[in-house]
């Protein structure tokens, strides 16, 4: 059975939080910069919108910010990119240095105009940043002092995306707002600390409900936008230079918008599209060319396209343990390319120990408890190979023998026990490295995400129970636990949960359990709750609910606890 626990070393009082094995979604707090572009769009084979429909667009550029210094290709962006919209026959409406009123009544006045059969498009420069899982616009006159000040200073990308989606045809977002955010960067290391900051910089992708939807990032997480050297961004440039081209589809043109942008920025920065767009969008109709000969389709390649949804999905994700995976899985292309730089930002180094593992780390990246190393002990002693009492420990004498035994059987004598060894001897073990495997703080995760990069059982056990609570979760010898974020539960009800999961409340056994544990959810503040109490004229923390039952006459602070 799973263990389904949690605990913390820190509280008085067990609170609202129930421990069950579900679906994680990594709240990926502190976005320094938001680096996307959504293209939303639901395209005809000519470019244009349904019959009757128009061409709609609202054009922002955020340049002169009071508290983040000046951008100045922002408001060059937005002026060159709304000239090149209207010269392809868009509507355009222009909005230069808003501050949050004036970005509010823009995006109010854009969404009364477009109706069912309009191309909708919403293009915005400047500073954006994510927090906690969402992308937000940062008007000009935003201080962001405090995480509180986020929805009275910014407007939330998700609710531009979804007003466009319920009322437009088709509907194209472009984001170039990657650019180095400095309130975002201190509010963000307030709230998770410089090295997490740096690992969550850039836009947190974005879960489209048309079927028509392509979202694309100016650059890719972890990166940082150019604000360009010249007249315009690297990236603005690139797509006016390319979303134009006769006859060529979106996605063949922001292939070419990639290629420009690495480019000019030696590879630094790279572009990047989340899409679920099912049909073609083409910004210019084709030239009139003459009759050729049918011309062969150009090969298919599997392993880019399988690279390409992998990465989508790894991207959803976000968590050192996913990009792990995708880069075990494949070897070589842009996309690894990227993969590799978002796990050396987040573990820098995580890659050098992903391509050359010690045995101790393969030794360690085994569920090895004291039964199972007895196990492997006594069946050595069985092939001749002494290891003394088959007491669990793995001292020089086991060493010893290890090393012989796979000497004899042609395995590369390291002393350290592995899955080649294990195979040899007939013995049966489960690769799952101990640690954090989600984000270390809540959110949902879709199971779809995990197909085809998440191979331990146990994993697919949580995500799968109660998928629309957030979690937090990760594995401690070959135990999984499981935080879940529920206001409002009861004891029995948690109880309840985690074993319909297949787990139950967390039993501490020992220190090095308890902090692990703990470390599960001391990363995240919404899963503590102060509380005042007037008896003692105090405050005290609660926290997630663990193995405990409290007696009605007990003590600390007002009653006891039993196990």
């Amino acid at each position: 059975m799973l263990n389904y626990q949690l605990t913390n070393s820190k509280q008085h009082r067990a609170f609202d939080l129930v421990t069950t094995l579900g679906e994680v979604i990594m709240m990926r707090m502190c976005l320094a910069c938001l680096a996307s572009i959504l293209l939303s769009m639901v395209g005809t084979s000519d470019g244009t919108a349904a019959e009757g429909g128009r061409r709609l667009a609202l054009v922002v550029g955020n340049s002169a910010y009071e508290a983040a210094g000046t951008l100045p290709n922002a408001a060059r962006d937005a002026r060159a990119f709304g000239t090149f919209l209207s010269n392809l026959g868009f509507d355009t409406d222009i909005v230069i240095d808003a501050n949050r009123s004036q970005l509010a009544e823009a995006v109010a006045r854009f969404s009364r105009k477009i109706t069912a059969d309009d191309v909708a498009l919403f293009y915005y420069a400047g500073h954006g940043m994510q927090l906690r899982g969402e992308n937000y616009l940062v008007a000009t006159n935003a201080r962001l002092t405090s995480e509180f000040d986020v929805a009275a200073e910014t407007l939330a990308l998700e609710d531009m995306v979804r007003a466009m989606e319920g009322k437009a045809k088709i509907v194209l977002v472009f984001l170039d707002a990657c650019r180095n955010n400095p309130l975002a960067n201190r509010l963000n290391e307030e709230i998770e600390g410089t090295t997490r900051s740096l690992a969550t910089r850039g836009l947190a992708p974005i879960e489209t409900q048309s079927a028509g939807t392509m979202v694309a990032f100016a650059a890719a997480p972890g990166q940082v936008a150019a604000d360009g050297r010249g007249e315009s961004s690297p990236f603005t440039t690139a797509l006016v230079n390319h979303l134009a081209s006769p006859g060529i589809e979106i996605g063949t043109a922001f292939k070419r918008v990639i290629r420009d942008v690495r480019t000019a920025t030696d590879g630094k920065q790279s572009p990047q599209i989340l899409s679920s767009l099912s049909l073609e969008f083409y910004f210019a109709p084709a030239l009139q060319q003459p009759e050729q000969a049918p011309v062969a389709a150009p090969a298919i390649d599997p392993e880019a396209i399988a690279a390409e949804a992998d990465f989508q999905k790894a991207l959803r994700i976000n968590t050192p343990r996913i990009w792990t995976s995708f880069l075990a899985k494949h070897r070589s292309g842009e996309k690894v390319d990227v993969a590799r730089q978002m796990l050396s930002v987040m573990q820098p180094n995580a890659i050098a120990s992903l391509l050359f593992p010690t045995p101790e780390q393969r030794e360690n990246e085994l569920i090895l408890d004291r039964a199972k190393r007895s196990e492997v002990q006594r069946a050595l002693a069985a092939k001749g190979f002494g290891t003394g009492n088959a007491d669990g420990v793995f001292g020089s004498q086991t060493r010893k023998a290890i090393t012989d035994y796979q000497k004899s059987t042609n395995l590369t004598g390291t002393g350290y026990f592995n899955e080649p060894t294990a195979q040899a001897l007939g013995i049966g073990v489960v690769s799952a490295a101990d640690g954090l495997y989600s984000s270390p703080l809540a959110r949902r995760y879709l199971p779809k995400d995990f197909v085809g990069l998440e191979t331990d059982e146990r994993v697919w056990k949580a995500i799968n129970c109660n998928p629309w609570h957030e979690k937090v979760y990760g594995s401690f010898l070959g135990h999984m636990y499981v935080v879940i974020y529920s206001q409002g539960t009861t004891w029995k009800l948690a109880d309840f949960n985690a074993k319909r999961c297949g787990g139950h409340l967390a039993t501490i056994t020992s220190k090095e359990e308890n902090d692990f544990v703990a470390s599960l959810f001391n990363k995240d503040e919404r899963l503590f709750d102060s509380e005042y109490e007037a008896s003692w004229n105090g405050t005290y923390k609660n926290g997630p609910w663990i193995g405990l039952i409290q007696d009605e006459h007990g003590r600390e602070p007002k009653q006891g606890w039993r196990w």
